[in-house]
């Protein structure tokens, strides 16, 4: 089940990296860059949030830390449901993702990059990081990395032009 934060303004970048440090899965969908927009330029750097400052999260089943979530810093609240945090069904966000997915296909998707190549975050909260590319994503120009993180490694989705190969 995945669940919904209300955060700050401006702070869900902030509020997912926390949270995928502390091993909780989000996800805040976001509209594909402008067709004409070039890269590395400042309107492919904004941000494009389907739902500004709502971040859908996902724990682990055995998850008992909701205040870390509730406290975390940027986070306002925990969407609830007759006390409890709401849940939202798998349903409901694998077909947004695959939405956002079909909505962007005319853009740039896949990246170049190989399972296992080692790679730095170039912009970002992450940047300077080095990660192991993990896997290309469903949603364009967005892949799954392993970044090593307080003594663990954290699957991270980042935006494929934030990386840059290593060697």
């Amino acid at each position: 089940m995945w669940h919904v934060l209300h955060t700050a303004p401006h702070a869900e970048s902030q509020v997912s990296t926390f949270l995928a440090a502390h091993g909780v899965e989000s996800y805040a969908p976001q509209f594909p860059p402008p067709p004409r927009t070039r890269l590395g330029s400042v309107r492919a750097g904004r941000h494009h949030w389907v739902f500004p400052s709502y971040i859908f999260f996902r724990t682990p089943r055995d998850f008992t830390q909701w205040d870390r979530i509730g406290w975390a810093p940027g986070v306002r609240q925990v969407l609830q449901s007759d006390g409890s945090p709401a849940a939202i069904d798998e349903d409901v966000v694998d077909r947004l993702r695959r939405r956002l997915a079909i909505s962007g296909m005319g853009r740039r998707s896949g990246s170049n990059f190989r399972p296992g190549q080692t790679v730095v975050v170039e912009r970002g909260p992450l940047r300077m990081l080095d990660a192991i590319f993990e896997r290309d994503l469903d949603a364009p120009a967005r892949v799954q990395v392993l970044i090593e993180l307080l003594g663990s490694s954290v699957r991270v989705a980042l935006d494929s032009a934030d990386l840059r190969a290593t060697g």
